[in-house]
């Protein structure tokens, strides 16, 4: 039986950890493509998780052919549901709670097969302990967690690019039908397996945990759960939000699971500690290492990712291996689970829930890190205190408590500052901030709008200048030349997808209708209360509309717009939102177009070739392009834009620029079901 267990805790194990990014991504395209899609997923399949705990917690209270008839019945219902695909109803208005909208999404096509699949790792352990009586069954939760990892691997290099998120649902599903059968079969065994006098015993002898260790089987899984939850947000930020992004850390944190619980002698305290010490220091003060040593950390954004993903890692490590060494004896282990569930789900509520709506800033992961750093130096105090010479393991602890009081002060000195702004807000779809400032170099005023670590929109506040556009908008940008052409059209008509501050506004001439798209409504009060793109063009005579929503879903429900230029601008910090740019948003683009209208994409990314993938897009709607590409001058930023259209006009008057650097020359047509970023990936 321990064999058919074994495949049980892996098959659910994999398929618990594959549904979660293969999910996410399905419904991504709804919600705009924030960050904020996986967290609150998270934060579901984290609740679900404990409730999965608790039902497995009280089953097992239950007389043992009891427990076979409930599980079962459980286990059908969840069949019933197959398969999980969200059908278009889900869809969101646009208008509405996203949160709220996702968690009910999950909740009625995910919900009950998570939540049986949830509640077998500690099931299995029982099952274990009734058919193995005396062994402990520790191993076999490893085991599971091996199973998770695998399911999080194999899904970003294998299932994802080989299968479209419609034929992974459907492949899921069968897997779900294998292991239903299965479980039902090994549940049904261990109801007919008479109580033992070993389990009789070991139950009794089982002491009744103190109220201190309890709240460490909390604590400590709620730290790793913040740590996990606040770098993948702190990553997809500035990078992008998609599978990778998520399964990189997730992956890391089971390794933990995997290091610490499959035997005591692979958590080393001392070195565990000191390493996520290291790691949290660099991490956190990587700015400060390199203003004050030659030594840059963080030259690059792969760099960065290493050393978040580390800090997070070693922090984890440390958290769970403490966790570990806490564990209870076999008659408990399904109260520890749901006590180290119930720390992931809080852990999940605060980053999730709590943290926008109390921080204006990202401010859970300095304080994340912060809290793993106490944790470290706490556990290198306690290995230190087992060195026998006295004078020695005093100077020690002295030393280390001393050096960590001194990094905490420094890192909340350089980290939990929040800078005065003229406004700060967070949401959903990121933290906002309006700053104002006087520029030396340009002797002028200047006021920001900046969204993640990215200006998003600037204006210069002097009377001659503030009706001039700058950043990424000026007029030998390809974006700039496009606008421009339209000056002498009163009847044009132009749609902008994200508002930022309203500067392309600055083009707007009497007459002309500009239809702006925006996902946040705080950016639309924000451009609208600091800025004066929107009014001055108003009072130019140009019509100004604002359609608060995710831009694809308000266009695919609107009759045609006819627009004559359509500008797709819509990012959250560097990151790109990856539903605009597939084939099914280029369809509904195309139809809102005049024949000779132009759709101009920004292209402008630190670290992603997005030009190949707007060109094979073009390509499939027989449409051409060309490509403007300018450099910085001033107070206008380097900008990257390709044109799709079919005005001939424009295309001889516009000629193609190459870039410096080479580019993928053969990249697949990214559809909403299949897109991968790895393919366009710069990595200078």
């Amino acid at each position: 039986m321990y064999l058919q267990l074994s495949l049980l805790s892996l098959l659910s194990a994999f398929l618990l950890f594959q549904v979660q990014p293969m999910i996410s991504k399905f419904i991504l395209p709804w919600f705009g493509g924030s960050p904020g899609v996986w967290t609150t997923c998270m934060l579901f399949f984290q609740i679900v998780l404990f409730a999965g705990y608790a039902y497995a917690h009280l089953l097992t209270k239950l007389q043992r052919r009891t427990q076979f008839i409930v599980h079962g019945v459980l286990v059908i219902a969840a069949l019933i549901c197959l398969p999980i695909s969200p059908s278009d109803s889900w869809k969101p208005a646009g208008d509405e709670d996203p949160v709220g909208r996702i968690l009910l999404l999950l909740l009625g096509t995910v919900g009950l097969p998570y939540f049986v699949l949830s509640s077998t790792s500690p099931l299995s352990q029982v099952w274990f302990t009734r058919s193995l009586p005396g062994q402990q069954p520790w191993r076999l939760y490893a085991l599971s967690n091996l199973g998770s990892l695998a399911a999080l691997l194999t899904y970003p290099f294998i299932i994802e690019p080989t299968l479209d998120v419609t034929q992974q649902t459907w492949w899921w599903s069968g897997g779900f039908a294998v292991f239903a059968l299965l479980s039902m079969y090994l549940s049904q065994r261990s109801s007919k397996i008479e109580p033992t006098v070993i389990e009789d015993v070991s139950a009794i002898h089982d002491e009744r945990p103190p109220w201190w260790k309890r709240v460490l089987w909390v604590l400590l899984p709620a730290l790793a759960s913040v740590l996990l939850l606040a770098t993948t947000n702190h990553v997809c930020q500035d990078v992008a939000v998609v599978p990778f992004m998520w399964v990189a850390p997730l992956s890391l944190y089971l390794i933990t699971f995997i290091i610490c619980f499959e035997h005591e002698r692979w958590y080393v305290r001392s070195v565990w500690a000191f390493l996520a010490v290291v790691a949290i220091l660099i991490a956190g003060l990587d700015k400060a290492i390199h203003a004050n040593t030659e030594w840059d950390p963080t030259p690059n954004f792969l760099a960065e990712m290493a050393w978040c993903f580390g800090a997070m890692f070693f922090s984890c490590i440390v958290c769970h291996g403490e966790l570990a060494k806490l564990k209870p004896g076999a008659s408990r282990l399904t109260e520890f689970y749901l006590f180290m569930s119930g720390g992931g789900a809080l852990g999940g509520l605060l980053v999730s829930l709590v943290a926008p709506r109390v921080f204006v800033t990202y401010l859970e992961w300095p304080l994340g890190l912060m809290a793993a750093l106490l944790v470290a130096i706490a556990a290198l105090v306690v290995a230190l205190w087992g060195i026998q010479k006295r004078l020695i393991r005093g100077a020690l602890v002295v030393l280390f408590v001393a050096h960590g009081v001194f990094a905490l002060m420094k890192m909340s000195e350089l980290t939990l500052k929040v800078d005065e702004r003229i406004e700060r807000v967070r949401n959903f779809y990121g933290a906002v901030n309006i700053d104002e400032d006087w520029d030396d170099g340009l002797e002028n005023t200047y006021r920001t709008l900046t969204h993640g670590g990215i200006i998003h929109g600037m204006q210069n506040l002097g009377v001659a200048n503030r009706e001039e556009p700058v950043t990424y908008y000026g007029r030998d940008s390809g974006v700039g030349l496009c606008l421009a052409s339209l000056k002498d059209q009163p009847e044009a008509r132009v749609g902008i997808v994200g508002m930022g501050a309203g500067t392309t506004a600055c083009y707007a001439r009497k007459g002309q209708q500009w239809r702006f798209y925006e996902i946040n409504p705080d950016i639309s009060r924000l451009a609208r209360k600091h800025f004066t793109y929107l009014a001055d063009a108003e009072n130019r005579g140009a019509k100004i509309e604002t359609i608060i929503g995710d831009a694809r879903l308000m266009l695919e429900r609107e009759p045609d717009q006819r627009f004559d230029v359509l500008l797709l601008d819509a990012f959250s910090g560097d990151a790109i939102p990856v539903h605009l740019l597939t084939k099914e948003a280029f369809a509904i683009y195309r139809r809102h177009m005049k024949p000779d209208g132009i759709i101009v994409v920004h292209v402008t990314n630190s670290y992603l070739a997005l030009a190949p993938v707007v060109e094979k897009l073009a390509d499939h709607i027989g449409w051409k392009t060309t490509r403007v590409i300018a450099d910085e001058d001033g107070d206008i930023d380097s900008t990257d834009y390709v044109m799709v259209t079919l005005n001939e006009t424009h295309l001889a008057t516009t000629p193609h620029h190459r870039p410096e650097d080479p580019e993928p020359l053969d990249v697949p047509l990214w559809t909403d079901k299949r897109h991968d970023l790895f393919q366009i990936l710069m990595r200078d």
